[in-house]
């Protein structure tokens, strides 16, 4: 965990920025270190099989994007199969890249599908909408492979599952630069604890202002964390904040659920403050199309993934959380095959 995790909540009494609405240029760069800082409880041990970058579509920075590519071993480079394109968790500032190996791998042996792992800029060096230019650019770029089959599904961790998010809405993604054929192939979204609206005023979301709780495997969100991550992405001010809040390539929940022509799949978990504003978006999805569905991780909260064994782990059901990472997973797997029946046919 990093040290502001551990430390930045109410309890403690340390202030991860002095100034929380309009710091200095040191407050933030010192509380970048503090934020940045640490990492996973299991480190991944799945690596790419292949690594390179790509062109961002950003028009204000010049920049490459990397991408990982994770290939299932029984097809030949020409043939041509479903994509998962996913993107990590970050709070859009922490530098995660390659912390979703292993479920990667695992997608790749479950359903025989290359996954492409993306890249983005992160904030406050990179801010808000620089991240989703460069998932976009990975969008373009997988859809123009000659191994891409047009069967897409989007994966996203935490800020990636808000990026996922967004794209999955037609309307969304067309104010982003993607043309109707390049949203045509996305055929499932899944994401796990996504932000789905940063409209609401971060003192009505229950943050973890415990720290992280014994048995319990999370990344403890406190009130000084989330305002740190919304801050460097959006701006500093809490008004700003949520009035950028009301954009839907912020928050998807702003957009119009018809616009979600794409299957969703949502992971939500019991000790995330994110958990109110997923599953009422997820309901709203749902009563509006049946195919969206919502799982609730019970036990464990924000990035409980990374806290637990691998899915394959023989003792993963003895870990805490360990039955909720477990059915989440089996329900994601139930969720890509049943909307996207390309998968598990090379």
């Amino acid at each position: 965990m990093s040290v502001a995790s551990k430390a930045a909540n109410a309890n403690s009494g340390f202030k991860l920025l002095p100034n929380p609405t309009n710091p200095s240029a040191e407050e933030v760069a010192t509380a970048l270190k503090l934020v940045r800082s640490g990492g996973i409880t299991h480190p991944q041990t799945a690596t790419p099989d292949r690594s390179l970058t790509i062109p961002s579509i950003s028009t204000s920075d010049q920049r490459d994007v990397r991408i990982a590519i994770y290939d299932p071993p029984s097809l030949s480079a020409e043939t041509k199969r479903p994509v998962v394109l996913s993107w990590h968790g970050s709070g859009f500032v922490v530098d995660r890249f390659g912390a979703d190996a292993d479920v990667n791998r695992w997608l790749v042996d479950e359903l025989n599908v290359t996954v492409v792992d993306g890249d983005y800029a992160k904030a406050p060096e990179g801010p808000f909408p620089e991240g989703l230019f460069d998932a976009v650019s990975a969008l373009k770029w997988t859809v123009r492979q000659p191994w891409f089959d047009g069967n897409l599904v989007l994966k996203g961790h935490s800020a990636g599952a808000n990026f996922a998010l967004c794209l999955s809405s037609r309307t969304t993604a067309r104010a982003l630069g993607v043309t109707d054929e390049e949203y045509d192939t996305i055929k499932a979204c899944v994401t796990l604890y996504p932000p789905t609206d940063s409209s609401i005023p971060l003192e009505q979301k229950k943050t973890n202002e415990n720290g992280e709780e014994p048995g319990i495997p999370m990344s403890a969100l406190s009130a000084q964390v989330m305002h740190f991550f919304f801050g460097a992405y959006l701006g500093w001010d809490p008004k700003y904040q949520q009035e950028m809040g009301l954009d839907p390539r912020v928050s998807p929940a702003k957009a119009e659920i018809e616009s979600y022509e794409v299957p969703c799949y949502i992971i939500a978990c019991q000790h995330d403050p994110l958990l109110e504003e997923a599953q009422t978006f997820a309901q709203r999805l749902g009563e509006k199309d049946s195919r969206h569905e919502f799982y609730l991780a019970q036990g464990v909260g924000h990035n409980y993934e990374t806290r637990i064994p691998d899915v394959r782990d023989a003792k993963v059901l003895d870990a805490p959380g360990g039955k909720a990472k477990v059915e989440s997973f089996a329900r994601l797997l139930e969720f890509i095959r049943k909307n996207v029946p390309a998968v598990n046919k090379q």
